[in-house]
């Protein structure tokens, strides 16, 4: 099997950046990262809001004729306004984004599904909205 995570979290990455109901969502250039900034405590420094491209995994779907896989990729948004309405809006940008089938260099994608959420969360600390998709893509090599 042809290990697709690194070519799908750059095409991840790509949408996110392109998208312009993203940018429209965050009203200034979007942040999203695949390693959100911390101080040297381990506290977050990134400003809020942002997105983090966060955990992937990769399961095969091959048979005697086709090399297939499947990824999951989830995708957190995080907020400090008060309430969800901030999160809830950048996720939808997110969601818009996400849920087409992504141009993915030495991949096609066969489909392209949410297998959970969006899901709504408030942090422990009271003061953060946290929304999370897990998207999953079907893909096979490019011939």
């Amino acid at each position: 099997m042809k290990d697709p995570s690194l070519a799908v979290q750059a095409a991840v990455f790509a949408a996110l950046t392109a998208s312009a109901p993203l940018a429209t969502a965050f009203g200034t250039e979007p942040r999203i990262y695949d390693r959100v900034p911390v101080d040297a405590a381990g506290r977050v420094i990134a400003a809020f809001p942002y997105v983090a491209i966060g955990e992937d995994q990769v399961t095969s779907e091959a048979d005697a004729c086709h090399d297939a896989s499947s990824i999951f990729v989830t995708v957190h948004v995080w907020s400090r306004k008060v309430g969800k309405v901030e999160a809830k809006t950048i996720m939808a940008a997110v969601c818009l984004a996400l849920d087409v089938k992504l141009t993915v260099a030495g991949f096609g994608v066969i489909g392209v599904s949410v297998e959970s959420g969006p899901q709504h969360l408030t942090d422990v600390d009271g003061l953060t909205s946290h929304s999370v998709v897990t998207f999953r893509y079907r893909l096979a090599p490019a011939a």
